[in-house]
């Protein structure tokens, strides 16, 4: 248990409103677990996590807390401070044992109604535990459950405020539950930080019903301050985190336009990109058979991130269509390997565009790794170092116009930020993209950590507000993944 943790924003506020507002319901008497996980700045990668790219996130200072305490009658009970309204507190209620016995599609359903949504992200974790065999609800000696919440995140910005509530009470119940132990002086332990992550992934998968891959769960658990978190998602495979060049920071421009992974665009490119990749996989056993070869095995191994840019242009690339209906691609192909979409015959999938996202957006981030591993080896200050990073600031606005191109994922209001960027170029500000799944939401900007480089991200964002009429946001500072940062009582 780490102390420090109490002394974090939001934990103090959170403790500090239960201690005023919620005697009632928690006993002020009992220990009560405090936890808390930040959300992340998606610098390169977006939504290439799920077919297989590497991937480059930023935790922030921002974050999500929560509070654990045991009750008596057997009901989860889940308090929410400013999720569904900033200003307004909601509550819901539901008994353990209906949490254990129903079904992922019947609990979906529950929390698809009104006004229920947000508490499906905290009781879709406890359901995962449950369902994977880590804690038996049905058991007498899980008495109940109080759970609190309180966040200084922007709701649908794509800064992972879903993923940061899913952390931050995944690690609570961990702890909560004994699952983070050590046995005497075996280090190893029952639940591990991408064990947590994927579980938190397959209660937003599963309960919430969004089609998400691990990416932000990831970055929220195990994000390091200052740095970059590196992540290969096949399925989950965590580099070094990579540090930031001395003096270049990376901050976020909220553009007050909410977004939501949940929503058809998101899930048609998704699905779209799979159908790209099983197209793909067909001309190859065209191209083996014709050589005299059969093809066993997936060259990609199930990943589009593994195709090489130049044969997929060379030879693959002139084979997809630019639209495809469901109905005539299932009748030819049959399904993808995707578990998380399904594909509709009744609607039109815009395959060559989803495809050359997810190709050229994985290639595009290697480069950018590679440029910023250089710009850190090059002199402060150095005319070398700023041309890498230049370098570096330009496959960020390639992936801009990719995601409002190809991925049909853009956003007027974001494009417009990502133009005010550019045009401060000057100013120490090196590149931008919209973020996360897109389609709204935050703008990530690659700059310098100078006073000239705030300055002009605040007056991009009060020149925004002026043309938009809507205030932008701008998110500072970085803090430790929730798996980090421990629990606390």
């Amino acid at each position: 248990m780490d102390d420090d943790l109490l002394k974090i924003e939001p934990v103090p506020t959170l403790r500090r409103r239960i201690e005023e507002e919620l005697k009632e319901t928690f006993d002020l008497a009992r220990p009560i677990r405090f936890s808390r996980a930040p959300g992340r700045l998606d610098i390169m990668g977006g939504i290439a996590d799920y077919t297989g790219a590497l991937v480059c996130q930023a935790t922030l200072e921002l974050a999500t807390a929560i509070a654990v305490q045991e009750r008596d009658d057997r009901q989860l009970q889940i308090f929410s401070f400013n999720l569904l309204d900033q200003h307004q507190p909601f509550t819901f209620a539901m008994p353990l044992d209906a949490l254990a016995h129903h079904a992922a599609e019947k609990l979906r359903r529950e929390f698809a109604q009104p006004g229920r949504r947000w508490a499906g992200y905290v009781a879709g974790c406890l359901y995962m535990l449950h369902q994977q065999g880590l804690v038996d609800l049905t058991e007498p000696r899980v008495r109940g459950i109080n759970v609190a919440i309180y966040s200084t995140l922007p709701m649908g910005a794509g800064v992972a405020s879903s993923a940061a509530l899913e952390i931050s009470a995944m690690m609570n119940f961990a702890d909560h539950f004994g699952l983070r132990q050590q046995y005497g002086n075996d280090a190893r332990r029952l639940m591990e930080p991408m064990k947590l992550a994927w579980l938190c992934q397959q209660a937003e998968n599963q309960i919430v019903g969004s089609p998400c891959g691990i990416m932000d769960q990831v970055a929220c658990c195990l994000g390091v301050e200052n740095s970059l978190l590196r992540l290969v998602c096949q399925p989950h495979e965590l580099q070094s985190p990579l540090r930031l060049p001395t003096g270049i920071g990376v901050y976020g421009i909220n553009s007050n336009i909410k977004h939501s992974i949940a929503g058809s665009t998101y899930g048609r490119t998704r699905c779209a990109a799979f159908m790209g990749h099983r197209i793909i996989l067909e001309k190859m056993k065209q191209i083996g058979a014709a050589g005299g070869q059969s093809l066993i095995a997936d060259p990609m191994n199930g990943y589009l991130a593994n195709l090489p840019l130049a044969d997929y242009k060379k030879y693959f690339r002139q084979f997809l269509p630019d639209e495809l209906a469901g109905i005539d691609f299932l009748e030819k192909y049959g399904p993808t390997v995707d578990n998380v979409t399904v594909v509709n015959p009744d609607t039109i999938y815009q395959v060559q565009h989803a495809t050359d996202h997810h190709v050229f957006d994985a290639h595009r981030i290697r480069n950018f790794v590679e440029f910023l591993e250089q710009a850190a080896e090059a002199p402060a200050n150095s005319k070398e170092r700023s041309l890498i990073l230049d370098k570096a600031g330009h496959l960020m606005y390639a992936s801009h116009v990719s995601y409002r191109d190809d991925a049909m994922l853009g956003s007027e209001p974001c494009d417009l930020l990502v133009d005010l960027v550019r045009k401060n170029e000057r100013s120490g500000l090196y590149g931008a993209r919209i973020t996360g799944g897109g389609a709204g939401g935050t703008v990530a900007v690659l700059a310098e950590t100078s006073d000239r480089a705030r300055q002009a991200i605040t007056e991009i964002a009060t020149e925004y507000e002026r043309q938009t009429g809507l205030a932008a946001q701008v998110l500072f500072g970085s803090s430790n993944g929730a798996w980090h940062a421990g629990t606390a009582i």
